[in-house]
């Protein structure tokens, strides 16, 4: 429901002149006018629905308002532009070539859909990041990558830069990847709390996470004010004047973006490998006590692993430090 408003909704503006042109009385018109397509389009009406649903679904239809009005405020302040929605890669109905490994025993192609493309144009360049509508509490972790299982927003990103000239018309350079929450919010604080620091505590939860790439120019044209006060990308600007990345996000030069686009290159050649060598272990991945693989997998009724006699595999927590150490290593060692 979220990823249909926030793509209709979105289109719409943009044909509109974009969000500087739309004022939000017409931009919660469009909303209204697309909770109202769904409801009669997917839901029919409510029809045979329960209660329960439908109070659920009214208190997500308040929720879609703010969400909304938050990515429009967003892209008010940004000379980045949404270019393209769920942009397919690979299969029947991929706009771009799927994401290829070939070996000498076969082929793996990898496709998928990116939810929305953002791109700046500057010099002949075309600056793009891939943006991730989440509506759990997903967030970018180098421990994801670093084990390979985070790469899908990076995939694409670097597949855009392979593929996406001829689609776009103009050189793609890779900005960055972005997670943004389209969720309801509840957090817990004190009653009396002042309205502006609510206001402040909220917007913290609904701060993107990803990865964006270090350039200053290219930092605010995706925020103009990134370089003083950035509210929605993962940067804080401390006293001296210098950026860094907010926990669970990485700023990273060219050069880093290069070398992270050979580092998801040479994990894709590995799974690869591995399917192409048959291996199909149970090797479950843990965060911690709370948090297994094995928790969703659908095959666990009819896997033979138990972690009370084997051993799960631990991810462990990986610094941008120790990140960029790891892929400096394989980086080199891949010559």
């Amino acid at each position: 429901f979220l990823h249909y408003l926030l793509e209709n909704v979105t289109r719409d503006v943009l044909e509109k002149g974009g969000f500087a042109a739309v004022d939000n009385k017409e931009l919660h018109r469009l909303t209204r006018q697309y909770i109202d397509q769904y409801a009669e389009q997917e839901l029919h009406n409510f029809q045979n629905r329960t209660p329960r649903f439908r109070y659920l679904f009214n208190r997500l239809r308040t929720n879609a308002y703010a969400i909304i009005d938050q990515v429009a405020e967003e892209l008010r302040h940004s000379d980045f532009v949404p270019m393209a929605f769920e942009l397919g890669f690979g299969g029947k109905d991929g706009t771009l070539p799927a994401v290829t490994i070939s070996r000498p025993d076969g082929e793996l192609r990898v496709g998928g859909k990116v939810d929305r493309v953002d791109g700046w144009l500057k010099n002949g360049k075309l600056y793009l990041r891939v943006v991730d509508y989440k509506t759990g509490k997903k967030a970018f972790d180098l421990a994801d990558v670093r084990y390979g299982l985070g790469i899908q927003m990076l995939l694409y990103l670097f597949a855009l830069q392979r593929y996406g000239g001829d689609y776009f018309g103009a050189a793609v350079e890779p900005a960055g990847v972005l997670y943004l929450p389209a969720r309801d919010v509840v957090k817990k604080a004190d009653r009396a709390i002042a309205p502006d620091k609510l206001a402040a505590l909220l917007r913290g939860e609904l701060r993107r996470t990803g990865m964006v790439l270090s350039d200053p120019e290219v930092l605010t044209a995706m925020e103009h004010s990134a370089l003083e006060s950035p509210c929605y990308l993962p940067i804080a600007v401390k006293k001296d004047g210098s950026v860094s990345g907010l926990a669970a996000s990485v700023l990273a030069d060219a050069a880093q973006m290069g070398k992270m686009g050979r580092y998801v290159d040479e994990l894709l050649r590995k799974v690869a490998r591995e399917l192409g060598d048959g291996n199909i272990d149970a090797d479950p991945c843990r965060r911690g006590p709370q948090e297994s693989a094995c928790d969703w997998c659908p095959f666990a009724s009819a896997c033979w692993f138990d972690e009370k006699r084997d051993k799960p595999h631990y991810l462990q927590k990986t610094t941008p430090e120790e990140f960029w150490q790891l892929v400096d290593e394989e980086v080199t060692r891949r010559g």
